[in-house]
């Protein structure tokens, strides 16, 4: 085999290298019929270690409750742990363009399949104690280079919240070789970081995002820490208020769990009615106690156009009438305007997600409606235990348009160009305006969060499902 090809020996140097350790310092390789220390080629040790005959990955993975950085050493070494016959410097450097190539290659599958979803390493996310590295004569490894994996850097990039399947990588590589060829194959050491993915069935701990397409965040409540909502931002109905519905509001019910959520909770617990009055007519008066308590919030704060997302998880129980909704400041409704973000209660008799538009008819607190329905199904079949999961309801607002999504799922749309109010029939001010789109100085709406059980549209109250609780993550509006 003396006269083996050059790109024969190539080849098979290449399948020897996982394995080269097994032969020590061995000066032949009988596989290959080759002298190897003709081949004093200079590699990462680590990468050198982690090659597969492919590629030289290493991978770890980050855990919410990790504290701490991440240290990795890192040294160079010869071919099959060849003893160096004369000193060698070296740099370690992080190789972008090695990302970039491996990157564009990911959708052609196999060995590159892993980059699907890819992303560089942000700066702030790493260091090394010294980037030049020598390999002295009569050794066979080089001094050690720590590189420290930041990990709260990496934890707060803004990247985790946009895409949560990103996978940082960091391609560090060795250049400038005073004396020794640099062995292509394993002067790469790719460093896969995969951060903790966020468990739906928890708060989101990560910071709202400042910015998202343009719009800047203007107001918003994470729901952080215990004991009740802050009181500059919220405001609380009392008693019966709408629709026949069985519960009676309390602030008591609204509470922050100290895990990074409002609960609103719904109460089987009888409360009397300080409104009651015998042989009244009306429903809110004639009863004279309340069966069950819950509790209802407006936000002290009114906004008009752009982009307002809610993270809950709603209950599902029978009678359960959870809801993030808006209306408007300054008209009767529904002149003003409603918007329902959420209301989850049953249509048809099956249990079901809504999204409705109303503004003003010509009939005094008559609405004109356009409403969209999607049957729980919608959502369990795909995903069995969606109903113990958080979900993002949006609402994108803009002079020209509403649009309502769930989970990123357009629900409902309309063109406000269909949304002008009718007389209003008799109503003091609001016939004939826009509740969604106009020039009015200081309109704007109030974002509601309430849990209502049974009446008109709840259903019938599943007793056994107490203390039924809505846990809502954070409210945030960007503008």
């Amino acid at each position: 085999m003396k006269n083996i090809s050059k790109k024969y020996l190539a080849t098979l140097l290449t399948a020897t290298l996982t394995v080269g350790t097994l032969y020590g310092c061995k000066e032949f390789d009988d596989r290959a019929g080759v002298d190897v220390s003709a081949y004093k080629w200079l590699a990462i040790t680590q990468s050198r270690e982690a090659w597969n005959g492919q590629s030289s990955n290493v991978s770890m993975s980050m855990k919410e409750t990790d504290k701490g950085d991440t240290a990795i050493t890192l040294n160079t070494s010869l071919y099959m742990n060849q003893t160096a016959d004369q000193d060698c410097k070296a740099e370690f450097v992080v190789n972008s363009d090695t990302l970039s190539r491996s990157v564009a290659l990911a959708s052609t599958g196999g060995n590159y399949a892993v980059y699907a979803n890819a992303v560089m390493m942000p700066e702030d996310a790493y260091s090394f104690s010294s980037k030049e590295v020598t390999l002295k004569a009569g050794q066979k490894k080089s001094d050690d280079v720590t590189l420290t994996i930041h990990r709260d850097a990496l934890l707060a990039n803004p990247i985790r919240n946009d895409n949560p399947d990103a996978v940082f990588v960091l391609p560090v590589s060795i250049a400038n070789s005073s004396v020794y060829k640099i062995n292509d194959k394993v002067s790469t050491l790719m460093i896969f970081v995969s951060l903790p993915k966020q468990d739906q069935t928890m708060p989101d701990e990560t910071n709202p995002k400042t910015e998202i397409d343009g719009l800047k965040l203007v107001w918003n409540d994470e729901f952080n820490g215990t004991g009740k909502p802050d009181a500059n931002k919220w405001n609380y109905e009392t008693g019966f208020q709408r629709n026949h519905e069985d519960q009676w509001y309390q602030a008591d019910n609204a509470s922050l769990d100290g895990k990074g959520a409002l609960v609103i909770e719904g109460r089987k617990e009888q409360v009397y009615n300080t409104n009651y009055q015998a042989g009244s007519s009306d429903w809110k008066k004639s009863r004279q106690y309340a069966e069950y308590t819950s509790a209802s919030m407006q936000s002290k704060y009114t906004y008009k156009y752009g982009r307002v997302l809610v993270r809950a998880k709603i209950p599902t129980a029978s009678g359960s009438w959870p809801a993030i909704w808006q209306v408007g400041n300054t008209w009767e409704w529904p002149l003003g305007g409603e918007i329902d973000i959420l209301e989850y209660y049953p249509s048809n008799g099956a249990p079901a997600i809504h999204a409705n538009y109303c503004w003003g008819s010509d009939k005094r607190w008559s609405g004109n409606w356009q409403s969209k329905v999607l049957p729980l199904t919608h959502f369990t079949s795909v995903d069995k235990d969606w109903a113990s999961k958080y979900h993002i309801w949006r609402l994108d607002w803009t002079s020209e348009y509403l649009r309502i999504y769930v989970d990123d799922e357009l629900v409902n749309e309309i063109s406000t160009s269909k949304t002008k109010n009718g007389s209003g029939g008799g109503a003091s001010s609001g016939g004939y305006m826009n509740p969604f789109s106009n020039d009015l100085k200081d309109f704007g709406d109030l974002i509601w969060l309430n849990l209502a059980l049974g009446g008109d549209n709840g259903g019938t109250i599943d007793n056994s499902a107490f203390p039924m609780k809505y846990f809502i993550d954070y409210v945030r509006v960007y503008q």
